[in-house]
C-alpha cells in the first residue's frame, strides 16, 4: 500500500482549492518549495519546521523530496486540528 492510500492525508479529504493546487504543482517538492507552498496556501511555516514532520521522504540529488499531495494533506490536517483561541483584552 502506498503512503497516501488509506491515510488521513489523502487528497479526497482536502477542500477543492487545495486539490486544484496539488494538480498544478509538481508531484514532489523539496522542503523549501513545500514550505513556500504551505505558506502561500494555508499558514506561515519554515522549511526547517518540515524536518520535524513525519513525512515519507526520498533523497534525490542531495535533496529531501516529499510528495506534494501528502505534504499539503498533513499541513491541512494540522490546521484543522489546531485549537481556536479567542484573543483580545479581558473585560474589566
Amino acid at each position: 500500500m502506498s503512503p497516501s492510500e488509506g491515510s488521513p492525508t489523502a487528497t479526497t479529504s482536502l477542500p477543492p482549492e487545495l486539490q486544484e493546487a496539488i494538480a498544478t504543482q509538481p508531484a514532489n517538492v523539496d522542503r523549501k518549495a513545500g514550505a513556500a507552498l504551505i505558506s502561500r496556501l494555508l499558514f506561515p511555516i519554515s522549511h526547517r519546521s518540515l524536518e520535524a514532520w513525519h513525512l515519507p521522504t526520498r533523497h534525490v540529488n542531495g535533496r529531501a523530496v516529499v510528495p506534494t499531495a501528502i505534504l499539503l494533506g498533513e499541513a491541512y490536517r494540522r490546521l484543522q486540528d489546531a485549537p481556536v483561541v479567542m484573543g483580545g483584552k479581558k473585560a474589566a
